[in-house]
């Protein structure tokens, strides 16, 4: 009997044994990565929005088809678009991406605890694929804590953290694999991204990209489709700079140095003994008179900092606030030169002036239609073949019914090395680009 005893004692001991390391696993399991998503799950968000899209099967022509025609329908429909956000502060400001809600109405954000919100935009950077949404009531709100990217190690691990379907985040880990890239996305190019091996897909699209601190170093973007493997994010630096301005005037309000950067070729660069820079292509005397910089400039450095590249500057540029100085250094006729140059706000529209000397031309109103009322000789309208008479109909993909739209869509020239119009012509629609270094 004593020993029948002594054998389930043993047995039981050895089960109790057996359960104790178990909840010993379960804490010694739970690592740096486990700690920051707990801490920062509360403040990621899941966005949806209603985007009104245009039925390309709509119109008189398609009509005769009939609406069983496959495709056939109303001219507009709606569709459906969602994504990620991360809320920045406590009184509801939740920082995605402009693609998210582009365009969208009805906006509601679910937080991970199941609450829904309605959302309203206070802004977006198009051009840097960010926006700002304030949520209507029930604060205050929990909020993710703002890292810095200025001081990003290459090999560090990074998390992303999405809320794609409300109510459960999606994780990602992998370490920082670059900073500086420059990627493309259809007819868009978005400099100064931030690139990692942690999978970002549409879901995680406008969430916060971690450090293992919990402090958010980038917004997820998920607008390269095309993108296997890898990630991307837009810098917190950038961001939170975007952001302060969208608070502040609903927009965002660049500055510039008054030029027009390009990418070097690779013999270009040899020929100067350089490995990295960018080249000054033109100069803007009529929109930002200054001598500091000219035309050719190579410039090599910023503040001491090496330059990599025409992306590299622009976008150090968009965290200059108007009025800050920075010293550019580099080639000039093939001597080393320095130069202190002023941020300064863009032109938020071409004037009169500008638009004649930077484009060639002059507009006005006609009726309801904004027509060409002088071409200027040898400018880049005149080597498109304008002429007075034709009928501008959108800029850089916007239409412009007046000399006021055509001037504010024009100010994307400055800057720019070429211009996208459309142009009507009697019966005819035209597609024609003006080249803004033909001059």
């Amino acid at each position: 009997m004593q020993s029948a005893r002594a054998s389930v004692a043993a047995a039981v001991l050895a089960l109790s044994t057996l359960w104790v390391p178990a909840q010993g696993t379960r804490a010694q399991r739970e690592t740096q990565v486990v700690r920051v998503v707990r801490e920062v799950a509360p403040s990621v968000v899941y966005i949806s929005s209603q985007q009104r899209v245009k039925n390309p099967f709509s119109g008189p022509f398609w009509d005769l088809f009939g609406e069983d025609f496959p495709g056939g329908g109303p001219p507009r429909g709606e569709e459906n678009s969602l994504g990620s956000g991360v809320i920045i502060d406590s009184a509801g400001y939740v920082l995605t991406n402009e693609h998210v809600i582009m365009g969208g109405a009805n906006i509601r954000v679910t937080l991970n605890d199941g609450r829904q919100f309605p959302a309203r935009v206070v802004g977006s950077a198009p051009e840097m694929d960010l926006a700002l949404l304030k949520l209507e009531g029930g604060g205050p709100f929990p909020s993710a804590r703002l890292g810095r990217s200025d001081d990003l190690m290459i090999g560090e691990t990074v998390i992303a953290v999405g809320n794609p379907f409300g109510l459960s985040n999606t994780v990602s880990v992998g370490v920082l694999s670059a900073v500086g890239r420059t990627v493309a996305a259809g007819d868009r190019q978005f400099s100064d991204f931030l690139q990692t091996d942690a999978p970002i897909n549409p879901g995680n699209s406008g969430g916060p990209l971690l450090n293992i601190l919990g402090e958010v170093i980038g917004v997820n973007t998920a607008i390269i489709r095309q993108a296997q493997s890898i990630g991307f994010a837009i810098p917190i630096n950038r961001a939170r700079r975007v952001m302060e301005q969208l608070k502040a005037y609903g927009k965002v309000r660049p500055t510039w140095l008054g030029v027009l950067v390009l990418d070097p070729s690779e013999s270009y660069k040899k020929r100067l003994g350089q490995s990295s820079g960018a080249v000054v292509a033109r100069t803007y005397p009529f929109a930002y008179p200054q001598d500091a910089l000219q035309k050719d400039d190579f410039i090599t450095s910023v503040d001491g900092k090496t330059l990599d590249g025409a992306g590299d500057l622009n976008a150090r540029m968009a965290l200059l606030n108007p009025g800050q100085k920075i010293t550019l250094a580099g080639l000039r006729d093939g001597k080393r030169f320095s130069a202190t140059v002023e941020a300064r706000l863009m032109p938020e529209r071409l004037t009169p002036a500008m638009a004649w000397e930077l484009l060639g031309i002059r507009v006005a109103s006609e009726g309801r239609a904004l027509e060409v009322a002088a071409v200027r000789r040898g400018s880049p309208a005149e080597a498109v073949g304008l002429r007075s008479g034709d009928t501008i109909l959108a800029v850089m993909d916007q239409p412009v019914e007046n000399p006021e739209d055509f001037l504010a869509q024009s100010r994307s020239a400055l800057g720019s090395t070429g211009l996208p119009i459309s142009v009507g012509r009697g019966p005819w629609t035209y597609y024609v680009t003006l080249d803004l270094l033909s001059q």
